[in-house]
This record gives C-alpha cells, sequence and structure tokens, in this order.
C-alpha cells in the first residue's frame, strides 16, 4: 500500500520517469501526474454566489511547488484512488 504520493506537474514528463526510476525499489510511494483541466464551472452559471466550499484537498502551496520544482510529495492515509 502506498504511503506516499508524488504529484508531477504536466509540464515535467521527464521528471515523473526519474522519480519512478528513483522508487522502483519502494512500494510505499506512488507517482502520478497531475491530472487536474482548471476550473470546471461552466460559463452560464451565476459566478456572484460561491456555493463551493473552496478546494478541501488542495493548498496554494501545491501549485507553488508544482511551478517551481515541478513536483510535490503528499503523505497518504490510505490508498488513493486511482
Amino acid at each position: 500500500m502506498a504511503r506516499y504520493l508524488f504529484i508531477v506537474s504536466k509540464r515535467r514528463p521527464e521528471l515523473r520517469e526519474y522519480l519512478i526510476g528513483h522508487f522502483s525499489a519502494e512500494e510505499e510511494v506512488l507517482v502520478m501526474i497531475d491530472r487536474r483541466r482548471g476550473e470546471r464551472r461552466r460559463e452560464h452559471v451565476d459566478t456572484r454566489i460561491e456555493r463551493r466550499r473552496g478546494h478541501r484537498r488542495w493548498r496554494p502551496e501545491n501549485d507553488e511547488a508544482l511551478e517551481s520544482i515541478g513536483a510535490f510529495m503528499v503523505p497518504l492515509e490510505h490508498e488513493p484512488v486511482a
């Protein structure tokens, strides 16, 4: 069961390959490309009222790490859903 998840920027596929190779013997490490596609809200929806409570699982420092370093690590409490 993976205990650590590396999220790698879509712009850095070579970093993903490096991390996969580096952690190949580690069953506790999972490496994935960032799969987010941007804002899901449709344009015709009234955006004056924010109904969502924000990103529950995402932190701004994760975006900063993806932009500057190309990846970040998240400790997992349980197995991620693929």
